[in-house]
């Protein structure tokens, strides 16, 4: 009698959540990400390479991840705090495709598929509901970045007052940088005299001036060299998602127009980064997300954005 006492107790606290999150709003995506989010992999070419990849297979295993991360993370934040068994309790409660079910349908998500007809069913299917959901998911970590994934979620499930604190950074004295130690002088050298031939010992030349051999003075080492501020601190980490972040602070419009030319087999991406209707920067590439890479390199160097 506890247990179900217990359990409908939860199930109305999911069920009050819900209805408190009705009104939150969908996260805007790029374009080319929002028409992948909703392009079922029945409609995947058989003879494409995963870099040619159009649909949501991939955005729905990183949204998944992302989704679990952030439900957890508003958890293990809520107050009074939860024991480690509430925590998992709950989140499989918040989780549950009862509950995704619940935000396809007030999202309106499957009318927005493409997929082959005869697969249109099974988009009602548990596996189908969660992995439509876990695209968008997807999507909005790859263009808004974690931040804005959390607090989605934390709307969504009714924990938007649960806010993550800013890290406590621990103080650090600030020492004085070491000094390098003094560059000794040298001594000078000692005048070495050529001792004149037995032969003049009694000239009337006047005296050979003292020779001195040449001491090389020790230099200073050169000062390090400081680093570029322009460049991030992680050159192999992708643009991209920073790029993007920073536009979306900044409030500006991105577009990547695209356009491909050459041979289906051997031709190349020509992607243009588009800020605020100005060109920015470009890139090329063998498929479109390296061009647009490289157009979002171009142009977070031309704004100055560090």
């Amino acid at each position: 009698m506890y247990s179900n006492l217990t359990h409908q107790n939860a199930s109305n606290s999911t069920l009050k959540r819900t209805r408190s999150s009705e009104h939150v709003q969908l996260p805007q995506l790029e374009p080319d990400t929002y028409l992948r989010v909703y392009t079922h992999k029945s409609l995947r070419r058989a003879c494409a390479s995963p870099d040619e990849y159009e649909d949501n297979e991939r955005l729905s295993v990183v949204g998944e991840k992302a989704l679990d991360a952030a439900v957890t993370t508003a958890l293990f934040y809520e107050r009074p705090l939860l024991a480690l068994s509430e925590i998992e309790t709950k989140k499989r409660e918040l989780t549950s495709w009862m509950n995704i079910d619940s935000w396809v349908r007030r999202y309106q998500m499957r009318e927005k598929v493409r997929c082959h007809p005869e697969l249109y069913e099974t988009l009602h299917s548990p596996e189908e509901t969660n992995a439509l959901f876990y695209a968008y998911v997807g999507g909005v970590f790859v263009n808004l970045g974690m931040d804005a994934v959390q607090e989605w979620i934390n709307a969504l499930i009714g924990l938007e007052g649960t806010q993550r604190p800013p890290p406590s950074h621990r103080k650090v004295k600030n020492l004085p940088a070491p000094q390098p130690p003094p560059i000794q002088p040298l001594p000078p050298p000692r005048p070495q005299f050529i001792s004149p031939q037995p032969g003049f010992q009694f000239s009337r030349s006047p005296a050979p001036m003292p020779f001195f051999s040449p001491v090389p003075m020790a230099k200073p080492p050169p000062p390090p060299k400081l680093p570029n501020p322009m460049t991030p601190a992680q050159p192999h980490l992708a643009f991209l998602p920073q790029f993007n972040e920073k536009a979306s602070q900044r409030r500006v419009v991105v577009e990547y127009p695209a356009q491909f030319s050459g041979p289906p087999h051997a031709g190349k991406w020509t992607v243009k980064c588009v800020v605020n209707g100005i060109e920015k920067g470009q890139g090329v590439g063998g498929n479109k997300q390296i061009a647009k890479e490289q157009a979002a390199r171009a142009a977070y160097y031309a704004m100055g954005w560090t």
